[in-house]
């Protein structure tokens, strides 16, 4: 079968145009990182609209490069890129970079199209139907015959000869479907043809084994046996030959074949594929003679999806060939317009999505690693077969390295910097061995003495260091002074309390204003004034003596120092609490105070107030009576029965209830021990400091009804209650000293 190109120009081909020129630069997008992995192998990561973009760009005219295709073996079986790639490489055979190449059955694990090498053909040719599929058109990439990268059309052939007519049919080793001839042979995966009963096989047996299927070769055979229309049992192929299957418009040239007869097939492609190092079908077709050709249904669900990519593609001058994947996402269009604006010829997808991997080799390991972002973040996929460059030089002498130090900038003497070898690199960029012994370091002025991997700064002046490695060599260029140009000291305060610490810094800077190299032990640390000592990392530690003095840094021949001050504090003094009870942050210690300091109440002999013991009616004529500073000498005896005039507070008791404060219970009795109830206070309160405000409030356990409704309401009304948080007031509930004490103190404030 004979194909034409059909070359079909999108129009974001315009855009494209506009990146062109020189050494393809690629100004179009951000070199993040590039750099080569081998002679002839350049890796560079890209960023391109908001897409990370991994890109191997391999030199075939490099005679130590190669481009190989890896299979699988068994060919179903699959592994990660990285665990294939390492598996192949090895000296003389480095793998410095590979992608992922076929599609292939997620099931099974078979490859789903064309596959040969040196045509002998692994896997058959398998084309879609329709243009919603990637793979709808005989399209290719491989290394041909003469080693050149090629990126075309290819046209495979399999002519059946039966009574002196050639006949073409459809395929190999692949399902039959309507109206086709399909050829089986021993290289098929199975030993039986994968057919059902709608159609008839001819099982052909040959002189000798068929070892191989390849493009170039020819079978003649006998037929053996034929698989009649409607046999439901499989055709075994004959390691010896090969079975035909027809079925339909196919069958029309064979339905009259015999036992006996001879039969000849043919299987053949087109010369510019003919021998060709390896073949690896894919699609659609992405570029061609520079200009976006996608020979797919663009706007159909695989193409128009927004996943992450991998494509193969080449120059014009067939030697120079591009290993492209892209994180992120891209459309199919959206992949073919940056490969045009890449500056490359022709230009082939490959498998996406999960399956889209890079893998590189980078400097100082042999070691393949992962380039890209898989799909979601995940880790790698198992895949089928893969693209691999290859670097064929074997490891020799050192060329290239890069040494860093662990310190970088101007050196005090005495200072230590440590040389530490990031990689070294022969010509080929293949990691050489890291020996102590393999370096040789020079000094030009001989400001520094050189011990292994290490030197010291010895004497103050300018340095140009070199290091030597085989044919690698490098040169490290610094500067050695015996003095900081400045010296500083910093610390948290300048005032420190005795015994305690305080941790002091140094900064030394050299002429230009950078941090000075030295070794903490040179930095030594004093103190002026006998105030206390300091550690050799800068920690002072207080003697307990009060007094001034000074922290010394000595560095080099420079010395600076800072002003100390060991501050000793006046003793705190600690307010006594008025009562053993009533300490400085109890709620009520104010209100207590007021009242004490003005003789309104007391504690009692042991120093205590007894803050929450409930007060007596004889307690709070005395309180009121002290408040009101009533008078206790002119009285009139009140005649309670349970307070005589011997009763110890007789003269309070009676000069309250003369001023009509208080009253008695009834039967001439006072109640003096008796326990003074909330709802008994608010009315001595309301009467001994003639309350008359009035309020809407009013508490849930205190009705209209009771009898010290109007006095609670009073109290309220004045501020000098507010009831608990629950809306009540509690009447019945004894008052504790401490409230009263409360109560008492809101109402003369008032």
């Amino acid at each position: 079968m004979k194909f034409k190109i059909p070359v079909v120009v999108s129009s974001v081909l315009a855009l494209s145009l506009a990146f062109s020129g020189g050494e393809k630069g690629y100004a179009f997008q951000d070199v993040n990182n590039t750099y080569p992995v081998s002679q002839g192998v350049n890796y560079s990561n890209y960023t391109y609209s908001k897409k990370t973009i991994n890109h191997l760009k391999v030199n075939l005219a490099n005679p130590y490069t190669k481009l190989k295709l890896s299979i699988p073996s068994p060919i179903n079986s699959r592994m990660t890129l990285t665990q294939r790639a390492n598996q192949d490489s090895a000296e003389g055979n480095r793998v410095v970079g590979a992608i992922n190449a076929n599609f292939f059955n997620m099931g099974d694990g078979y490859p789903m199209y064309l596959i040969s090498q040196y045509n002998n053909i692994v896997s058959p040719e398998v084309i879609s139907e329709t243009k919603d599929y990637y793979v709808s058109e005989p399209i290719a990439f491989g290394i041909t015959a003469n080693g050149n990268a090629e990126i075309d059309y290819y046209d495979s052939d399999i002519i059946v000869n039966y009574k002196g007519e050639s006949t073409e049919i459809s395929g190999l080793n692949k399902t039959r479907e309507a109206n086709e001839g399909i050829l089986y042979t021993p290289q098929h995966y199975s030993s039986i043809t994968p057919t059902n009963e709608y159609g008839m096989e001819f099982i052909v047996e040959t002189p000798e084994t068929i070892s191989a299927t390849k493009f170039g070769q020819s079978f003649t055979g006998k037929v053996t046996g034929i698989r009649k229309y409607g046999d439901k049992a499989n055709s075994k192929i004959p390691r010896n030959g090969f079975v035909l299957s027809f079925n339909g418009d196919a069958l029309t040239k064979f339905k009259n074949v015999k036992v006996g007869e001879e039969i000849s097939v043919s299987i053949n492609i087109d010369n510019k594929w003919k021998d060709a190092q390896y073949i690896v079908a894919s699609g659609p077709l992405l570029v061609y003679n520079g200009k976006v050709n996608v020979t797919m249904n663009t706007s159909s669900s695989r193409a128009s999806q927004v996943t992450e990519r991998t494509a193969i593609a080449i120059d014009d001058d067939k030697q120079t060939v591009h290993l492209v994947t892209v994180d992120g996402g891209m459309t199919l269009s959206q992949f073919a317009k940056y490969l045009v604006n890449l500056g490359v010829d022709r230009a082939l997808n490959f498998d996406g999505g999960g399956s889209t991997t890079m893998g590189i080799r980078k400097y100082g390991s042999n070691t393949v690693v992962l380039a890209n972002n898989p799909a979601g973040g995940a880790t790698q996929r198992k895949i089928s077969a893969i693209i691999e460059a290859i670097s064929t030089g074997a490891t020799g002498a050192a060329k290239t390295m890069k040494i860093s130090r662990d310190q970088v900038g101007t050196l005090l003497v005495g200072a230590t910097v440590k040389l530490e070898p990031q990689y070294l690199l022969d010509e080929h960029y293949n990691p050489v061995s890291v020996r102590t012994e393999d370096f040789i370091i020079t000094p030009q002025n001989n400001t520094v003495t050189v011990n292994g991997l290490s030197y010291t700064a010895v004497n103050a002046g300018s340095e140009s260091l070199t290091i030597k490695n085989g044919n690698a060599a490098q040169t490290i260029n610094f500067s050695v002074v015996d003095a900081p140009s400045t010296l500083s000291i910093s610390s948290s305060s300048a005032k420190v309390e005795p015994n305690a610490s305080m941790t002091f810094k140094a900064t030394a800077k050299d002429a230009s204003g950078n941090n000075l190299v030295y070794a903490p032990s040179q930095l030594k640390w004093s103190v002026e004034g006998d105030i206390g000592t300091i550690s050799s990392s800068g920690v002072f530690k207080s003697n307990g003596k009060g007094g001034k003095g000074k922290v010394v840094a000595t560095l080099g021949k420079k010395s600076v120092s800072k002003d100390i001050e060991v501050v000793v504090k006046e003793p705190e003094v600690v307010e006594k609490p008025m009562f053993t009870d009533i300490s400085n942050t109890h709620p009520y210690k104010e209100e207590i105070s007021y009242l004490v300091e003005r003789g309104i109440i007391s504690g009692y002999p042991d120093g205590s107030f007894k803050p929450t013991k409930s007060l007596t009616r004889a307690h709070a004529a005395i309180l009121l009576a002290n408040a009101l500073k009533l008078d206790t000498t002119n009285i009139s005896n009140p005649e309670f029965t349970d307070v005589p005039s011997s009763h110890p507070y007789y003269r309070q008791i009676a000069a309250i209830e003369n001023a009509g404060v208080m009253s008695g219970k009834g039967n001439n009795k006072f109640d003096p021990n008796g326990a003074l109830t909330r709802a008994q206070m608010a009315a001595i309160l309301v009467e001994a400091f003639d309350l008359t405000a009035t309020t809407s409030t009013s508490f849930t356990d205190v009705k209209p009804s009771y009898w010290a409704f109007d006095d609670i309401q009073k109290l309220a009304a004045s501020g000098i209650t507010s009831g608990y948080p629950d809306g009540t007031f509690k009447p019945s509930v004894e008052v504790s000293r401490a409230h009263f004490s409360l109560f008492l103190y809101q109402a003369l404030k008032k």
